[in-house]
């Protein structure tokens, strides 16, 4: 869905400041050493405060935008009960007084993480069909500006409850959250664009066309070629071309000879006088080889 304009959203900037409470609320409650008292009393006073926000959130939705197209639209919607805001409130003040040992404590603490976890799963979807439901309505039975009027009411009865310093830094959040969020994406989105900017126009030698590639190989011995081919799946391939090997003589290059002569076309065949002098030295090589004994402990070679 489509997000609606700013001025006249009247849900969503409150319920990003409600988001950001249920997320400091449950990353403080996975925090808490339910062993010590401190802790403890820290945790529950700082959820008391909480929801008590949340009841105040609540109840000016109820008067100055609920309240307000129940009467427009001539329809009563049941949505804004605070019986579990205030279970909650009872709970956290019974654990304040009640409380007061260790073996109490960690009691508690198995209730209060259930009864936190069935709240959580009920106040964030009922946001979240607000937003989808409600907002939608008040765009069909309010103008424009009577909508802009309604969300300066909403922040200023916000401001109105609590404290003035705490709330503007809460609403400032609640005003240019979507700015950030926006600001953000394009920052990503620029950097990948940069990166693969960048990419694109590498001149590493993994970059280099297959043709230039295989005028550097032409230049290596068939040692370096067998080094080159286990670099990656493109240079193995390339390292397979006919041409850098039509030349080699296996005479040579069994005594360490690695000379491969001048590249070739791949379709080039080789001359006759190649061929001949391959098979005079392949010849040679193995009449040598047959010939010869190596006398392993002195290194040398000696005649039978």
């Amino acid at each position: 869905m489509a997000p609606f304009p700013e001025e006249v959203d009247v849900f969503t900037a409150p319920h990003w400041r409600m988001k950001q409470l249920v997320g400091l609320y449950c990353d403080k409650l996975s925090k808490t050493n339910f062993s010590n008292n401190n802790d403890f009393r820290a945790l529950l006073q700082s959820l008391y405060a909480t929801f008590k926000e949340f009841k105040m959130h609540e109840q000016i939705e109820n008067e100055y935008i609920i309240g307000l197209l129940q009467q427009r639209s001539q329809t009563i919607y049941n949505v804004h009960s605070d019986n579990k805001l205030s279970e909650m409130l009872s709970l956290f003040e019974k654990g304040l007084k009640n409380v007061k040992n260790e073996y109490e404590q960690l009691n508690y603490a198995k209730q209060l993480k259930e009864r936190l976890e069935a709240f959580t799963r009920d106040f964030l979807p009922h946001m979240k069909e607000e937003e989808e439901v409600f907002q939608p309505m008040l765009m069909e039975y309010f103008t424009y500006e009577e909508l802009k009027d309604i969300k300066k009411k909403v922040i200023a009865q916000h401001c109105s409850q609590k404290d003035t310093a705490e709330l503007l830094r809460g609403l400032s959040l609640w005003n240019h959250a979507e700015e950030r969020q926006k600001f953000f994406k394009y920052s990503v989105d620029e950097k990948s664009d940069k990166e693969a900017e960048v990419s694109e126009h590498s001149t590493g030698i993994t970059h280099l066309p297959p043709e230039v590639m295989l005028s550097i190989f032409s230049y290596l011995n068939p040692q370096e070629l067998c080094r080159c081919s286990q670099v990656s799946m493109k240079w193995s391939q390339l390292t397979k071309t006919g041409s850098l090997w039509k030349h080699l003589y296996p005479v040579h290059w069994a005594r360490g000879d690695w000379y491969s002569g001048p590249a070739t076309e791949l379709d080039t065949e080789p001359d006759e006088e190649w061929v001949k002098n391959r098979k005079d030295e392949s010849r040679a090589f193995h009449e040598w080889d047959e010939d010869a004994d190596i006398d392993e402990s002195g290194n040398r070679l000696t005649r039978l």
